[in-house]
């Protein structure tokens, strides 16, 4: 019983400006780190801390970006056998400015990422099992993770889509998968329609449920997390903290929330629990620096778990 995660591995340079830079305009940063991103890569660890067991199904380049990338997956104990390292691509990169109030800008390279195809869907054929939940996201090629879902119902395994970055014409099969997890964003490009308040999250997460998906999930960044599925609908409310860097927060609640469901004995009883963990995972991501090195530990999200909320969650 897995956590498999198919994705992104990039190695994130960060840039600490007082503002995101405008069209034309250049900035004097007061900072500079360099530290392992991609969002596959985010997810896999956020499912690691969370106590999963992980691999990570992806690819990077022979060069000197590869190690740093890998480096904090490595320490955690998650299967790399499966990450390709390839001769004729550079890792993947993501230039981020990160602003005074925590909020972020991202541009990304792809490099070996968009070139993950051929091994990445035979490692799939390989190791998914009816009991793992395959976890993906939109930094690979579209046709990789549609021809994944495909590998991943014949083989009987869950299959999670976070659509990031977004796209507006998504295929409909993304949408009919057992979890489909975007931000408000996200959302808003694929069902065609802007999202004002919680109660309009709420019916957004609905409609990506009558649209095939067995679980939408509408991230909502400091407001929580809401879902919709056979049973009903839900709001989840985010932990209150002082955030300084969203950098991978978005990441962290998708692994999270994967990890917990798949350690699960019933997934319908324990729906709720599960986005508490997640999003309190989330929201302690947020109060540092970084996206993978900002992630807590499970024993962190446990001593917060009784921590207030900015709500009451309601069904």
């Amino acid at each position: 019983m897995s956590v498999i995660v198919f994705g992104s591995i990039n190695l994130d340079l960060v840039a600490t400006v007082e503002h995101r830079p405008q069209p034309g305009e250049t900035l004097l940063a007061s900072g500079f780190t360099s530290t392992p991103g991609g969002k596959g890569a985010n997810q896999a660890l956020a499912a690691r801390k969370m106590g999963a067991s992980v691999r990570m199904v992806g690819a990077v380049g022979n060069d000197s970006f590869a190690e740093p990338a890998l480096s904090l997956l490595q320490q955690a104990g998650i299967d790399l056998s499966h990450v390709a390292h390839l001769n004729d691509s550079s890792t993947g990169l993501a230039f981020i400015h990160l602003d005074e109030q925590g909020e972020n800008s991202i541009t990304v390279v792809s490099g070996a990422n968009y070139q993950v195809e051929a091994q990445g869907l035979a490692a799939l054929e390989q190791i998914l099992t009816a009991k793992d939940i395959l976890v993906m996201q939109l930094e690979i090629p579209l046709t990789s993770v549609q021809q994944a879902i495909v590998i991943a119902r014949r083989k009987g395994a869950a299959v999670l889509i976070d659509p990031a970055p977004g796209v507006s014409d998504l295929p409909a099969e993304l949408l009919q998968v057992d979890i489909f997890i975007p931000n408000r964003g996200e959302a808003e490009m694929v069902l065609k329609h802007s999202i004002e308040s919680i109660e309009q999250a709420r019916e957004a997460a609905q409609e990506l449920h009558q649209r095939g998906a067995k679980l939408g999930v509408v991230k909502l960044g400091a407001e929580g997390a809401v879902w919709a599925n056979e049973q009903g609908t839900g709001y989840q409310p985010a932990l209150k903290v002082q955030a300084i860097d969203s950098t991978g927060a978005g990441d962290a609640f998708a692994g999270a929330l994967a990890a917990v469901l798949n350690q699960s004995t019933d997934t319908a009883l324990d729906l709720a629990a599960a986005m508490r963990q997640a999003s309190i995972f989330a929201a302690l991501a947020t109060t540092r620096l970084g996206a993978q090195q900002s992630y807590p530990t499970l024993a962190e999200v446990h001593r917060h778990n009784s921590s207030p909320l900015r709500g009451e969650a309601n069904t």
